[in-house]
């Protein structure tokens, strides 16, 4: 049902009584509505501003006389196309540029790579590592990536990388990891004893741990190479005094 709006004439029965909504007396040529179901008058603003009629529990909303519709209301206007044209063009530009960004030069320009692994020690900060930077230096064919780590750290990316397939050629291994290690083949056979056993480690000079090739590195022959020029500028230590001061019977042995 739609309501009407109609103008009181002087004469008429609703002047002087209540709208149904403010509850102000309606007085001559006032706009008015009566509401199609309960029959209640209202102001024709209260009416519109109420979008139906004030009676409580009475369902009938405007439908003929309404008033403007409120800012906000409804969906949001339709998105232009050139913004999606915009959008797509900003997007091919990201991806171009991630595929044309210059990338930071390669310190092995072209040469083999080797990726070393070793525990950080005093040391091998002092001795090791420029040893290492003369060598990248005056290299054309091999390029050595020092990796020095914390002990614990070392440990933990170690059985991470060789997960993932992704080991140095070249890391440290303490006596009981080496063994484990070596019974499970991940380690490159380096030769063999007089007696034909395999040999998959060398001992390390400066601590109690075994130097060992991964068994799927990519160049064999220069990691081996590597790990001789490594055995040669590992600056050495007392290996039987460290295993007795580790063994527990002297004053812990500071820097391993």
């Amino acid at each position: 049902m739609e309501e009407k709006l109609e103008v009181l004439a002087s004469d008429s029965p609703q002047v002087g009584r209540p709208c149904n909504h403010c509850a102000q007396e309606f007085a001559p040529g006032d706009e008015v509505v009566e509401c199609p179901r309960c029959h209640k008058y209202h102001h024709a603003a209260c009416w519109k501003e109420k979008g139906g009629c004030a009676t409580r529990g009475c369902p009938q909303v405007a439908q003929a006389v309404v008033g403007e519709k409120p800012r906000g209301d409804g969906p949001p206007p339709p998105m232009p196309k050139w913004y999606f044209a915009v959008g797509g063009l900003v997007i091919l530009g990201l991806i171009m540029l991630s595929i044309f960004w210059p990338k930071p030069p390669d310190p092995a320009a072209g040469r083999t790579k080797i990726t070393v692994m070793d525990t950080s020690y005093l040391e091998a900060q002092e001795t090791l590592v420029p040893a290492v930077e003369q060598f990248n230096a005056e290299s054309t064919t091999t390029y050595i990536d020092l990796q020095l780590l914390p002990s614990v750290g070392l440990n933990q990316k170690l059985i991470v990388l060789i997960a993932a397939g992704e080991a140095p050629d070249i890391f440290a291994l303490d006596e009981d990891q080496f063994a484990q290690f070596a019974r499970e083949g991940i380690l490159l056979e380096l030769g063999q004893t007089p007696e034909g056993e395999p040999i998959y480690g060398v001992q390390h000079p400066g601590r109690l741990a075994k130097l060992v090739i991964w068994g799927q590195t990519k160049s064999p022959e220069v990691a081996q190479e590597v790990l001789a020029f490594l055995l040669e500028h590992i600056p050495p230590v007392d290996l039987d005094k460290l295993r007795e001061l580790q063994s527990g019977q002297g004053l812990p042995f500071i820097g391993f």
